[in-house]
């Protein structure tokens, strides 16, 4: 499995757990990774490298787990 299948297995397993619609997108000339709502119009993380999107996701999932 990729590192971007990955992303957005993750991405899935956070939309399900939130009941969100959260989007990702890449860039590689503005630095990586964004996650954004669905229609782009508010970012909830800025640009970052895949493996720190990564984690990022896998603590918001990790987080809900625990409530």
């Amino acid at each position: 499995m990729t590192s971007r299948q990955e992303l957005f297995m993750m991405l899935d397993r956070v939309n399900k757990s939130y009941n969100l619609e959260l989007d990702l997108n890449h860039s590689s000339i503005y630095g990586g990774w964004q996650l954004t709502n669905k229609e782009g119009s508010t970012i909830i993380k800025h640009r970052v490298p895949i493996r720190e999107m990564l984690s990022f996701l896998d603590g918001m999932s990790k987080a809900k787990e625990m409530l």
